[in-house]
């Protein structure tokens, strides 16, 4: 779109006289082939035809028969259902010669089309629906560009211009066997290969342009159903399964770079997230498709929609089977919205399909109401106190001496704030004072205690007046107005009078330690796109305990290797004393700075932003952001991370700590190496008492689980070397101790075998035995039991990390119709743990056969096994000869 604005600097006939002089005397376009239309006045809005328009037309010299008059759908334009509003002219052009179509102006011919469209902006609407005139009137004028190319290069479509000729030899250069371009369309496109190529080429411009400006096609599912549905063409029309978009995007760079520079810039990163996408793109495929189809089968009439390109349609699908009556309400679309990502084209299209109603109108409001709740980030306490305070025009207040402080001597210096005290409100209501003891809110004519912000938290403090001390428990920035909310207490029980004056001061550790922490996120965040090209932040916390930074990672996932380097590298950074410098700039200025980190999505003002900046020999940081910082970097001292998750595909959570925390965190770190050291050293001296150095290891993988704002915080590093030591001692101790364990089970059936003699009830000799070592073992070799007991029937029980085993052998001699191996285990043990039996592979279950493990819960074990020693005792009394 080719446009500009105008606050007040020119009006109709100005736009009119300049957008004519442009097309037809600087291009050269042949008046008879163009159009004007202006608006025909609506009787429901009670507004007039813009007459004004139609004369300035005239006088310009287009001919009466080609000024036409439309209504309220073609000709007014609003901004919203509230708002600026106004008439607008329409410049149309027909690409098939002079001849007089007026009246197919409007009618949608693809020969026939809009080219040029001026706003008069100069009504307001109001929110009950009525017009007001605006105190001062703007313009806002748009042409199409690629329309315009097409004209001037004497094309009937803008395909068929330069735009994308470059782009469709790419295609063709990268596709070897398909068809070249043929411009066809409709009918004469019966195979829609024409088509493919102009929404591949379409497509790829798009995707390029937004990857390049920083938008992040996981934030923006428009972005990424556009991806996927060229991931779709290229492999279904264009036989390309992977790698064509990335190709093609060198094209569109190509074509674009030299007007859009930050394409250029950013083709790695374009790149990366290309293959980001396309690698999730086919994860979906393989497992969405099959699941998808089986729905289809049950309701064919969704076959219209593509899983691929809205992947959250199967669970979405499934709650929407679960509805109670056949009505999509307007929060139940909201949540296939937000939770399912389903647009509400898509919800529109599942609705008529299943016959199920939607209210769309109602939709819309709950998206709206969404978009409301989520800029609110005060209570409705406070906007209802806020809007108290502007029916009193109370003065906003002065909050920029947050921002105001120094360092002397290597100390911070952070002055106290003489304040006076314009407002207190209780319970939603004004008063005049504040009395001890009293809750309450206040509001101050200036402010120097940070309001949370930028992911860093409001400050702690108070104001000290003559007659007592108002301790703020937390303050909220409404509007411009900061509300402290708090409590007054007063040794000499004497109230606060509004007006009265006092020292705002804040906790300047609690401040400081934010600062650092927020410095530190600023550098990590640096680092991390330093190091593995295309990320996204997603959030971010500053606290005075520790930073948390969510970041997606379009690529290789985050090792602990590449945390070691960040690590070092902030590290070495923050030791080379590097200023830390704070700019107050414009949008522009900001748009025009290389290497500024932007989070995706977020809206910057045009004026006052304050720039974050941090640029040494081999790094730089610049960051808009809101948030205070430290001055230079060596005051950040230290940096750590403590923490280290995934939270999905491809984002990640990363705590860190800095200064005193940090240097907590290494001593931690050491001591607990040292600690697992000394173990090591002691295992093979103990290794005869393996449950006590397995207790050991417990208790040392303790320290491995802590909060982030604990002491007991480790550096992510060594806490993961501390769990792989840990783990190979608890390895080395099962190694060492197998052999010894394996002899108890002889031993022990070896005693077994010496006490049957006395014990076996009456003159029939058999064993069942419950394995006592068989706890101290991960897995319990049962044939080794039984193998001392050839010559005799035998069940052996073992029981170790809640599994219960058992294995039955029975001598050939001893076994007969009614007693075997089979029928003793089965109707005895097996039943009793409600499992099933079966021999070995290739022996005979009647001489040798084992039962299925089984899980058992420690409060039945003692019951089940005498249970199931009792049956295995009687059945052998009653069937063994």
């Amino acid at each position: 779109m080719l446009g500009n604005w105008s606050f007040g600097d020119y009006f109709k006939k100005d736009a009119c006289t300049m957008a004519w002089d442009l097309l037809t005397e600087k291009y050269k376009i042949n008046k008879g082939i163009l159009y004007v239309t202006y608006f025909g006045g609506d009787t429901v809005l009670g507004l007039e035809p813009d007459l004004e328009c139609r004369d300035i037309w005239r006088s310009i010299g287009v001919a009466e028969e080609r000024i036409l008059p439309f209504g309220i759908k073609d000709n007014f334009w609003e901004m919203g259902t509230t708002g600026p509003c106004g008439p607008c002219t329409e410049i149309h052009v027909d690409l098939l010669g002079p001849a007089n179509r007026t009246k197919f102006i409007n009618k949608g011919l693809p020969d026939l089309t809009e080219l040029w469209n001026i706003v008069f902006i100069q009504y307001n609407r109001n929110s009950n629906g009525t017009i007001q005139t605006l105190p001062q009137k703007h313009i806002d004028t748009g042409m199409g560009f690629e329309r315009l190319v097409a004209l001037l290069q004497g094309k009937i479509s803008n395909y068929d211009t330069d735009i994308f000729a470059n782009i469709f030899t790419g295609i063709q250069k990268i596709c070897k066997g398909v068809p070249n371009y043929g411009g066809k369309f409709g009918e004469k496109d019966w195979n829609n290969l024409d088509t493919n190529f102009r929404i591949l080429a379409d497509h790829a411009r798009t995707i390029v342009v937004c990857l390049a400006d920083g938008v992040i096609p996981e934030q923006n599912q428009k972005l990424r159903r556009i991806m996927r549905k060229v991931f779709e063409i290229s492999e279904t029309t264009f036989k390309k399964e992977t790698g064509l978009l990335k190709e093609l995007s060198n094209y569109v760079v190509e074509n674009l770079g030299s007007v859009y520079p930050e394409l250029e810039k950013n083709i790695q990163q374009i790149h990366q997230i290309i293959d980001y996408e396309e690698e999730v793109y086919r994860s979906l495929r393989a497992n969405s498709t099959a699941e998808w189809g089986k729905i289809i089968q049950d309701e064919p009439r969704l076959s219209s929609l593509e899983i691929i390109e809205m992947p959250g349609l199967v669970a979405a699908y499934k709650e929407i089977k679960n509805l109670s009556n056949n009505i999509i309400t307007p929060a139940f679309g909201f949540k296939l919205f937000d939770t399912y990502g389903l647009d509400e084209e898509t919800i529109i299209k599942v609705s008529q399909a299943l016959k199920l109603q939607f209210n769309i109108e109602g939709f819309k409001n709950e998206i709206e109401n969404a978009k409301i709740r989520s800029r609110q980030q005060v209570t409705s306490n406070d906007y209802r106190i806020y809007d108290q305070l502007i029916t009193n025009k109370l003065q906003i207040t002065e909050d920029f001496f947050k921002y105001k402080y120094s360092k002397k001597n290597g100390n911070y210096v952070f002055d106290k704030l003489k304040v006076k005290l314009l407002k207190v409100i209780r319970n939603n209501t004004s008063i005049m004072r504040i009395e001890p003891g009293m809750e309450c809110s206040v509001i101050l004519d200036k402010n120097n205690i940070y309001t949370e912000a930028g992911g860093q938290i409001s400050d702690k403090g108070c104001i000290k007046f003559d007659d007592g001390v108002f301790h703020i428990g937390n303050s909220h920035n409404v509007n411009g107005y900061i509300i402290h909310k708090g409590i007054l207490t007063s040794n000499n029980k004497q109230p606060v009078e509004v007006n009265s004056v006092g020292d705002l001061e804040f906790d300047k550790v609690y401040r400081l330690n934010n600062m650092r922490n927020h410095t530190a996120t600023h550098l990590l965040n640096s680092a991390l796109k330093q190091l593995k090209g295309a990320t996204c932040q997603k959030s971010s916390k500053v606290t005075p305990k520790y930073l948390n930074f969510d970041v997606g990672i379009f690529g290789n996932k985050l090792t602990l290797e590449d945390i070691k380097r960040i690590e070092e590298q902030i590290n070495s950074v923050i030791s080379k004393d590097i200023e830390v410098k704070t700019l107050e700039i414009d949008s522009q200025k900001l748009l025009n700075l290389d290497n500024v980190i932007l989070v995706p999505g977020e809206v910057y003002p045009d004026n006052g932003i304050r720039l974050i900046e941090i640029v040494g020999s081999d790094f730089q940081s610049r960051e808009p952001c809101c948030g205070t910082h430290v001055l230079n970097t060596i005051d950040i001292k230290d940096f750590c991370i403590i923490g280290f998750r995934s939270l999905g595909r491809s984002t990640t959570s990363l705590y860190a700590v800095t200064g005193e925390r940090a240097e907590l965190a290494r001593k931690n770190g050491n001591e607990l190496l040292e600690s697992i050291a000394a173990l090591q050293k002691s295992v093979n001296d103990n290794i005869d008492k393996p449950e006590v150095l397995e207790m050991a290891v417990a208790n040392l993988k303790t320290n491995l689980k802590y909060e982030m704002d604990s002491v007991s915080i480790l550096p992510v590093i060594v806490k993961q070397q501390c769990l792989e030591m840990l783990n190979g001692i608890n390895k080395q101790i099962k190694e060492a101790a197998k052999g010894t364990l394996r002899e108890f089970i002889e031993m022990e059936m070896q005693n077994v075998l010496k006490m049957n003699q006395n014990k076996t009830r009456g003159n029939k000799k058999y064993i069942v035995h419950y394995l006592a070592c068989s706890t101290m073992l991960d897995t319990v070799p049962l044939q080794k039991a039984t193998k001392l007991c050839r010559d005799i029937p035998v069940i052996v029980i073992s029981y170790s990390d809640n599994v219960v085993k058992a294995r039955c052998c029975v001598p050939e001699k001893s076994r007969t119709e009614t007693f075997n191996a089979e029928k003793w285990l089965n109707n005895t043990v097996s039943t009793v743990f409600k499992s099933t039996c079966s021999g070995s592979k290739g022996q005979d279950s009647t001489l040798i056969c084992n039962m299925k493990n089984k899980k058992i819960n420690i409060k039945d074990w003692d019951t089940l096994l005498r249970q199931s020693i009792e049956a295995a005792k009687t059945y052998a009394e009653e069937h063994l000869d």
